[in-house]
């Protein structure tokens, strides 16, 4: 019996669900790639990859996507991977040596302790980095990916798989069928699916409240970042625990520079730079790291992902009267680190749901 999946988005976490989903016997899967994958997180991405992050959850599927990265050859080239290293500066101590032995387990000799100042190349604060004094994580193997190029690769292959439709329209409504399955109306036309799976970040919540459902846990952030010239020093890809401060130096030279922001609540898809946010990454920068001089402003990102509590990609329930509808959101900024895992694991839930 044919079971039939319907994946709403056609962002990097949606397709590479419907991937998955894909090569699994007995699966149909129609993707509705929606009009928003100009304006969508992935678009936004800057595509950092690594395998730590503090919280467990994250670590685990981190590690298992950066493995799975690494030892396939197909998804290095889809997603354009470069190896760049990367500076993860801890506030704390606490557990750092067993979270990093997860790391070397799974991945032997590519994450190693050292003092956060010497991390960027310097003995003395007064060279490389002068912020906090702390710890950072160093991972050799860590790097960057094009979350778009990946996901055009994706969508390409589903394309030419048996069992599988792409449809470039949006979703317009979601219920419960009195058979017990999911009716949708997708450009007009009713279909029905034994589950449905959102995977459309950002707009999730108010497609929710669209149609009639509730839209918790799940809320929009603001995420904003710049792209600038720098002289002849630049330093690894990086993020400080204490501040929020990230940064990656690009493909061409420059470098990606930004802050959390606290902007919540906010509507999807792409939006205007709020200066603050670009003055506190720069007078952070600036106290950070002596050696750097940022010039001409090269580019800008300002759009919104969606968020969830706990921050994990996965496949959540929305509503006890319709099981069969899914979302699959809510990594909170860092699904590019996790999406590999986390919808491997999503496939699994339900094939063997």
């Amino acid at each position: 019996m044919l079971v039939r999946v319907c994946v709403v988005g056609g962002g990097l976490a949606g397709s590479l669900l419907a991937w998955r989903l894909a090569r699994l016997p007995d699966v149909g899967v129609d993707v509705v790639l929606g009009q928003h994958r100009s304006r969508d997180a992935t678009d936004a991405s800057g595509g950092a990859v690594r395998a730590y992050e503090p919280l467990a959850a994250q670590r685990e599927l981190a590690i298992a996507s950066t493995t799975e990265l690494l030892g396939s050859p197909v998804l290095r080239q889809w997603a354009g991977y470069r190896q760049a290293g990367f500076v993860y500066l801890r506030e704390s101590d606490e557990n750092l040596a067993a979270e990093v032995a997860e790391i070397e387990r799974e991945l032997p000799g590519s994450a190693k302790l050292v003092p956060a100042a010497a991390a960027f190349g310097g003995t003395q604060r007064s060279r490389g980095y002068r912020g906090p004094a702390g710890t950072a994580v160093v991972e050799e193997r860590a790097g960057y990916i094009s979350p778009n190029r990946l996901r055009d690769a994706i969508l390409t292959d589903l394309a030419g798989r048996p069992r599988v439709s792409l449809h470039d329209a949006a979703l317009e409504a979601a219920e419960a069928s009195s058979a017990g399955a999911v009716q949708t109306v997708v450009d007009g036309s009713v279909r029905d699916y034994d589950v449905v799976v959102l995977a459309v970040g950002a707009w999730t919540p108010g497609f929710l409240r669209g149609c009639g459902l509730p839209a918790r846990p799940y809320r929009t952030k603001s995420i904003q970042y710049t792209v600038y010239a720098t002289g002849e020093w630049c330093p690894p890809p990086f993020a400080e625990e204490a501040s929020g401060l990230f940064g990656k130096p690009t493909a061409d030279g420059d470098l990606l520079l930004g802050v959390p922001t606290t902007e919540w609540d906010v509507p999807p898809g792409r939006s205007s730079q709020t200066p603050a946010w670009r003055e506190r990454g720069i007078q952070l920068a600036a106290d950070r790291f002596p050696m750097l001089r940022l010039g001409a402003v090269r580019s800008w990102m300002s759009a919104a992902d969606c968020y969830c509590d706990p921050p994990i990609l996965a496949l959540r329930e929305v509503a006890d009267s319709t099981p069969q509808l899914l979302t699959f959101t809510g990594g909170s900024g860092g699904s590019v680190k996790t999406v590999l895992a986390a919808s491997e694991r999503a496939a699994n839930q339900l094939a063997h749901s």
